[in-house]
């Protein structure tokens, strides 16, 4: 389904891709004054970049205090995907500085550093869910194979609790017939039945 959809979305923006180029963008005239003039493209792309970083560094923060404040397994795997959150937002905020004119030697190391770094963490972390999807699939399936045994231990508890239930109902009984009769009855009777074949 998820493969369907995406091989979809590829496909739709091919196509728009391909019907722009042939339409009017490929015509533009954005060396213009006004609202699609290089220079506002560049000023937009620039804000967007800086709002885009901005608010997906708070993602980061948020993972920090979630592990912070919890038990939970696998905390590297979190750490790793909050250094690749905050190295792909580097690189938008340093994008954003490199719309405008000349750019400086040091601006071009920083973002070429901050794109390698990003690439060994998406890197790495790729590798490490390749191995750890398995083990959580594992885990999840000995939760299940847990939770049926324990529901079958249940179900055999509350059958042993049953028949122990019954078992003291019957011996209660027993000792109810027991006391009901006195020992001249039982006698009497005890008699009758070994003196009925002579008589």
């Amino acid at each position: 389904m998820l493969r369907a959809v995406a091989f979809g979305l590829l496909i739709s923006l091919f196509a728009v891709l391909v019907s722009a180029t042939d339409n009017e963008l490929a015509s533009c005239n954005c060396d213009d004054e006004g609202l699609w003039s290089v220079h506002s493209i560049l000023e937009c792309q620039k804000v967007s970049d800086f709002f885009i970083a901005m608010s997906y560094f708070l993602i980061p923060i948020e993972l920090l205090y979630f592990i912070s404040c919890s038990n939970i397994p696998f905390k590297w795997v979190l750490v790793q995907f909050i250094a690749f959150i905050v190295l792909c937002r580097l690189t938008y905020l340093l994008n954003g500085w490199t719309y405008y004119g000349p750019h400086s030697f040091q601006l071009m190391l920083s973002l070429t550093i901050a794109k390698l770094l990003t690439t060994l963490v998406l890197c790495a972390t790729v590798i490490t869910l390749l191995n750890l999807i398995p083990l959580l699939l594992k885990i999840k399936v000995r939760d299940i194979f847990l939770r049926q045994n324990v529901l079958e231990l249940d179900q055999e508890v509350d059958m042993m609790k049953r028949k122990k239930e019954a078992n003291s109902h019957v011996l209660m009984l027993t000792q109810e017939i027991k006391k009901s009769l006195d020992k001249h009855t039982i006698l009497y009777t005890t008699l009758l039945s070994f003196l009925r074949p002579w008589i």
